[in-house]
């Protein structure tokens, strides 16, 4: 079966230091025909104002990446507000130009996680409100991980695991159905998995 390829990116550990463990997280070996892969979160956006060349070759770079992507899986801090400028600055570079976006139509899904015990009430974050903006298929809602700090469990060798199974399951057919909406857009043919938690 052809894989489905989906891109993760967050924020620099900076601005997020639960988004790329969490990316992590849920790329590890899954169902047939899925594949996650995460992108090293450019510790250039750390580093830069609102002014940044969006020529810049990180940016062309990472264009390129979700061009080749099937679909794409954001994390983010959950926040009522505008997102960390690392963000919105990775955001915008996607955007640009808006004619040649590699985020016109693809299927993206977002993930946020929060230190608090419970989900905010909010019905859209302003990263999904952005890329929709930007013309992407949004498979939402999204899906907020309270407790991140205990949700996600990282081992001395590096590897990231969730200690929350309901965490989990919901992460799990968030990229689930975020892989069949890329799969129906590529025209491929429906996974053999039939059972999205165990991804």
């Amino acid at each position: 079966m052809e894989n489905v390829l989906l891109l993760g990116l967050s924020s620099p550990v900076e601005d997020d230091p639960y988004g790329d463990p969490l990316l992590r997280a849920l790329s590890a070996p899954g169902a047939s025909g899925t594949r996650l892969v995460v992108s090293t979160a450019p510790s250039v956006l750390a580093r830069t104002g609102p002014d940044i060349d969006p020529a810049h070759p990180v940016a062309d770079a990472l264009r390129q990446m979700a061009s080749l992507a099937d679909g794409l899986v954001i994390a983010a801090p959950e926040s009522p507000g505008a997102p960390a400028e690392s963000l919105r600055t990775l955001l915008n570079w996607l955007s640009w130009p808006t004619a040649a976006s590699p985020l016109v139509g693809k299927p993206v899904a977002v993930l946020t996680t929060t230190r608090e015990p419970t989900a905010p009430s909010d019905p859209y974050c302003e990263v999904e409100r952005m890329l929709f903006t930007a013309g992407a298929h949004m498979v939402g809602p999204r899906t907020v991980i309270p407790r991140a700090a205990h949700a996600l469990r990282e081992t001395p060798d590096g590897q990231v695991s969730f200690s929350d199974p309901g965490a989990a399951v919901r992460l799990l057919f968030h990229i689930h159905r975020t892989a069949a909406a890329a799969r129906e857009r590529s025209g491929l043919p429906p996974a053999d998995d039939s059972r999205p938690w165990l991804l």
